[in-house]
C-alpha cells in the first residue's frame, strides 16, 4: 500500500553526494522530493571521503586523464562543474581552492565532509524534503504506458510502496557486493577492501538493467587504492592516512615475484592491476629513498600526517624491513611470497634503470623510475581497496536512463557511481560526478510533474 506521504513529485534513492545533490536541486524547482537511503545515515562515500571535490578543467585535460572516457558525458561533466561549485556555496558549503595541478580544478570542504553532509541534510529539510533512512529499494514499478511510477522497498517494517512519476538512482555503485566485484573485475576481487560506502551494492544497477536499462562501457574498472593488506584492518575513517598514493614510486611484484604493470600510471591504476592478480595481494616494493620522500606523508589538506609503512606494519600487514635486496627478497619468501622471483625481478630493474632503459622493461616503466638501491630496503604486502565503480547504467547528457536500444526510460534517470562509463580504467574526479549528473539529472525529474524555473 502506498500512503499519502509516501507520494511525491521525484524520488531519489540514495543520500550520498549525489543523491543529496540531486535531491536538492529538484526541490529547488519545486517538486515534492523524497529521498530513501539504506543505510541508518546519509552519506555515503561522501561522508567517508576525505572531502575533495575536483575534475578536469577543461575537457581536453579530461580526455588527457581519462583517454577510455565517454567523450559526450565527459565534456557535459567539465561543462557544469564550476558552476555546480557555485551552486554548492549558494546553499552555504564552503569549499575552499587548493593547489594542484594545472589541469585540475580541486575544492575541499571545509572543515570536513561530515559537516559539509550537514549542510545539505539541514538545507534540505528546511525546504519541506523528507527522508526515509533504512529503506532498501528493491524493484521499480511501473504504470501501463511503461513510465516510471514509483519503487518498492523493503523497510524494518516490511514491503512499502512509494509512488513518483519520476525515479534518480543514486545508490553509488557496486563496490560493497563481492560477488558482482568478483564478475567483473575477476576471480579475486570478491577479497577487496571496501574503502568507500558498504551500503552501495549495486541495488541500482540490477533495478535498472532488470527493467530493461543497458549497461554502460567500463564494467571493468573501478577507482580505488592500495591499503595494506590482511590480516591488517585499516579503521574506516582512516582511509587516506593508509593509502599507498606513493606506489607510483614503487615497485610491484606479485606472488611469483614478477612486474605486472607500469607503476608510474599512478596507484588508482595500479589498483585495479592488483585486482586481477593471485589473491589480490602484491608486494610494495622500495628503498629508503623512496621511502623518506614519498612513504612518509606530512599532513595537510584534510589528511593527517602518517608514516605508510610502519604504521601498516603495526596494523598486522606482513612487512619487512632489510639491508640488503637478497636479504628483503628471502624476508618475502618467508611471508608467502616468492624469494627468488622477487630477487631476480629487482636484479633485472634495477640495472634497466640504471641503464636509462626502463621503459624498454618487459613491463615497461615509464616515469618516475627509481632504482630499489639505497638501503634499507622496505616490503609490504598491500591489497586493492575500492572507493567506487566506473561501470554501472548506461545514461545520456542529461542523466536519462537508456534501455538497451538507446531509448530514454520515461521517468527514470541515474547520477554518481550508478551512472557508468564517464570514467574509464583512470579517473579524474569521483565527488564531481554526483555532483554534475545529480543537478542533471533532477532537472529532468523535476519537470516530470512541474515546469522548470530555474
Amino acid at each position: 500500500m502506498t500512503t499519502q506521504e509516501d507520494a511525491c513529485d521525484v524520488l531519489v534513492v540514495g543520500g550520498g553526494m549525489a543523491g543529496l545533490v540531486a535531491a536538492l536541486q529538484a526541490q529547488a524547482l519545486g517538486a515534492r522530493v523524497n529521498v530513501l537511503e539504506k543505510g541508518p545515515a546519509v552519506g555515503g562515500s561522501l561522508a567517508l571521503s576525505g572531502g575533495t571535490i575536483w575534475c578536469a578543467r577543461t575537457v581536453e585535460d579530461l580526455r588527457r586523464l581519462v583517454p577510455r572516457g565517454d567523450p559526450e558525458l565527459g565534456a557535459a561533466l567539465v561543462a557544469d562543474f564550476e558552476p555546480g561549485i557555485a551552486w554548492l556555496r549558494g546553499l552555504g558549503a564552503t569549499l575552499t581552492p587548493l593547489p594542484s595541478e594545472p589541469h585540475r580544478s580541486v575544492y575541499w570542504t571545509e572543515p570536513n565532509p561530515r559537516v559539509f553532509v550537514a549542510t545539505l541534510l539541514a538545507r534540505f529539510a528546511s525546504g519541506g524534503g523528507r527522508v526515509i533512512t533504512e529503506a532498501s529499494v528493491s524493484s521499480l514499478r511501473f504504470d501501463a504506458a511503461g513510465a516510471i511510477a514509483g519503487v518498492v522497498a523493503r523497510t524494518p517494517n516490511g514491503l512499502r510502496s512509494f509512488t513518483a512519476p519520476a525515479v534518480i538512482l543514486a545508490t553509488g555503485g557496486f563496490q560493497g557486493n563481492p560477488a558482482m566485484r568478483a564478475q567483473y573485475f575477476g576471480p579475486w576481487a570478491d577479497r577487496l577492501i571496501t574503502r568507500g560506502n558498504p551500503h552501495s551494492t549495486g541495488d541500482g544497477f540490477w533495478m535498472a538493467t532488470n527493467a530493461g536499462a543497458a549497461p554502460s562501457k567500463a564494467m571493468s574498472s573501478f577507482y580505488g587504492h592500495l591499503l595494506p593488506a590482511p590480516p591488517a584492518r585499516v579503521p574506516v575513517n582512516d582511509f587516506i592516512g593508509f593509502t599507498m598514493y606513493h606506489s607510483e614510486q614503487s615497485v610491484l611484484l606479485n606472488l611469483r615475484g614478477e612486474r605486472f604493470t607500469d607503476e608510474s600510471l599512478g596507484d588508482e591504476t595500479s589498483s585495479q592491476a592488483v585486482a586481477r592478480q593471485p589473491e589480490a595481494l602484491a608486494w610494495l616494493i622500495y628503498d629508503d629513498v623512496v621511502y623518506r620522500a614519498f612513504a612518509r606523508r606530512p599532513g595537510g589538506g584534510g589528511a593527517r600526517a602518517t608514516d605508510t609503512f610502519y604504521e601498516s606494519k603495526a596494523l598486522g600487514a606482513p612487512a619487512a624491513v632489510a639491508s640488503s635486496i637478497e636479504e628483503l627478497a628471502a624476508a618475502v619468501d618467508a611471508l608467502g611470497g616468492h624469494g627468488p622471483g622477487t630477487l631476480t625481478t629487482l636484479r633485472d630493474y634495477n640495472t634497466a634503470v640504471v641503464a636509462g632503459a626502463a621503459a624498454q622493461l618487459r613491463i615497461p616503466r615509464r616515469a618516475k623510475a627509481n632504482p630499489v638501491t639505497t638501503p634499507p630496503f622496505y616490503a609490504l604486502a598491500v591489497t586493492p581497496g575500492i572507493t567506487f565503480t566506473l561501470g554501472g547504467i548506461r545514461i545520456d547528457p542529461d542523466a536519462r536512463v537508456l534501455d538497451r536500444a538507446g531509448r530514454p526510460i520515461p521517468g527514470l534517470y541515474a547520477a554518481g557511481a550508478d551512472a557508468g562509463g564517464i570514467h574509464n580504467e583512470q579517473y579524474a574526479g569521483g565527488l564531481c560526478l554526483g555532483l554534475v549528473f545529480g543537478r542533471r539529472a533532477a532537472r529532468g525529474a523535476a519537470s516530470q510533474t512541474k515546469p522548470v524555473n530555474q
